[in-house]
């Protein structure tokens, strides 16, 4: 009897057709909370897709950001880079001199410590991804595009 549930399980599945495959929703804001574990302030920054803001002496830039619809697991991917600067100060943040990277990957708001950054001052962790209207649209690139890309790379690997 049990191998008869196993086997009409597995015919059930196959003839579903089941995937389990997430989609990624691209935004154009991140929102992350930034921490100086040493004082204990917290601040939660919003910082738009390509674009860096400062916390303290850690400049935080967002190079990508992703949700899942609201019918999906809840879930939001933040590619994010961290370095330490030379100022804790906004005015100077054009004349910023960056110095060793401390985080450059993915980080996972269901997840924080799955990909944490590690730094004996602060810590980040994302909040949510979201879509500013007074920003640009972020759009997924279509098949055709990625076909493209890849062409344009073996090119150039040719050269």
């Amino acid at each position: 009897m049990k191998n008869i549930f196993i086997s009409t399980l597995a015919v059930l599945l196959v003839a579903s057709n089941a995937t389990f495959a997430f989609t990624n929703l691209p935004q154009n804001k991140a929102v992350i909370r930034a921490l100086n574990k040493q004082t204990g302030k917290t601040k939660d920054i919003e910082i738009p897709v390509g674009q860096s803001q400062l916390f303290e002496n850690i400049l935080i830039q967002v190079d990508a950001c992703y949700t899942r619809p609201e019918d999906e697991t809840p879930e939001n991917s933040v590619f994010v880079k961290v370095n330490e600067t030379n100022t804790s100060f906004k005015e100077e943040l054009n004349s910023v001199k960056q110095g060793k990277t401390i985080f450059s990957g993915w980080m996972f708001s269901s997840s924080p410590s799955l990909s944490a950054m590690e730094h004996p001052n602060y810590d980040i962790w994302i909040l949510e991804c979201k879509n500013d209207p007074n920003l640009p649209k972020i759009e997924l690139p279509t098949e055709t595009s990625l076909e493209t890309d890849n062409e344009n790379i073996v090119e150039e690997t040719k050269e």
